[in-house]
């Protein structure tokens, strides 16, 4: 391997480590919010809904 060739690998190691971070950041964090809201929404329905009286946790009325 000649110096160019390690140059350019230590480049594009420099590069993800910078940027690999702001992926991160941008895609999984938002992606977790979402599904915690997704998933409190699906429990506020089974809590409150026909659900709820199928479970016992609310009455008929």
């Amino acid at each position: 391997m000649s110096f160019a060739d390690n140059l350019a690998r230590v480049f594009v190691v420099i590069t993800f480590l910078t940027y690999g971070e702001a992926q991160i950041i941008g895609g999984i964090v938002p992606n977790l919010i979402a599904f915690g809201l997704f998933l409190g929404s699906i429990g506020y329905f089974a809590i409150t809904g026909k659900m709820a009286e199928m479970f016992g946790l609310k009455k008929k009325t």
